[in-house]
């Protein structure tokens, strides 16, 4: 087989355990005794992949040109009916283990799942009554298969990256916004090749990652992208992770409060 081929066939099988584009959002409603509630919503388009993992077969085929319109609805079909006979998650069961699994003080008020063959949506609403133990969250997944690159959901614990530093009368929330496409990379070994990264591309060009935060103090400090009132707004989309120096990305979302 060629270098070329296992490239692609390499992707195929990444992007099947990635299971397609994400839309993400992660949101705090801070009160001033540092309750509040978390809100955390994803929304997974599998459209993407469906039509890259066609391109690829086709050109393992050794066929040119983009699929034709019955080629595409062919594949959202056979897609779809390998989804329903491997699919084995129960949203009911999924929601009482989360809830059973959350650390004291902290309590889930809302979720709710919706299936739309090709998109998945997942929203929880979680309240707390201490910010800090929202590193603690981790939500329900299917187990990782060993040895597998890119088996591990990157959002399995979506305020893990979440840190807050009390310093006198100041509040400094600083975390991470994750970025699945570099994730991904990064259980591969960090190694892509030109093919395989444009393959990639492709199926996270759709990528939104946000983060709002709504506070009742004064901002002292603030990287946020924009700011409504008392709401600031971290937005990230694939081209902004990528033009993201070094610095930027360690420093992460940085957010400094006057208590």
């Amino acid at each position: 087989m060629s270098r070329k081929v296992c490239a692609l066939v390499s992707v195929v099988a990444v992007c099947l355990l990635l299971a397609g584009c994400f839309d993400v959002e992660q949101s705090l409603v801070l009160e001033k005794d540092l309750s509040g509630k978390a809100g955390f919503s994803m929304t997974v388009n599998m459209e993407p992949m469906v039509l890259m993992m066609l391109r690829m077969q086709r050109q393992m085929a050794g066929q040119e040109g983009e699929p034709t319109a019955a080629e595409i609805a062919q594949a959202k079909k056979e897609f779809l009916a390998s989804k329903k006979e491997t699919s084995s998650d129960d949203p009911e069961a999924q929601k009482a283990e989360l809830a059973k699994s959350l650390p004291p003080g902290v309590k889930l008020l809302d979720s709710s799942f919706k299936d739309e063959g090709l998109k998945l949506q997942a929203r929880f609403t979680f309240g707390f009554d201490d910010v800090a133990k929202l590193a603690q969250i981790k939500l329900p997944s299917k187990k990782e298969e060993s040895g597998k690159p890119g088996s591990k959901n990157p959002f399995d614990t979506p305020f893990g990256e979440l840190q807050i530093a009390r310093q006198g009368n100041t509040l400094l929330l600083t975390t991470k916004p994750t970025n699945p496409m570099q994730e991904q990379t990064d259980q591969m070994g960090g190694e892509t090749t030109p093919e395989m990264k444009k393959q990639m591309e492709e199926a996270f060009k759709g990528l939104r990652v946000a983060w709002k935060i709504q506070t009742p103090f004064e901002v002292l400090e603030s990287n946020a992208t924009r700011r409504e009132g008392s709401t600031l707004y971290w937005e990230y989309t694939l081209e902004t992770f990528e033009k993201m120096t070094p610095q930027q990305r360690a420093e992460g979302i940085r957010l400094k409060l006057k208590t």
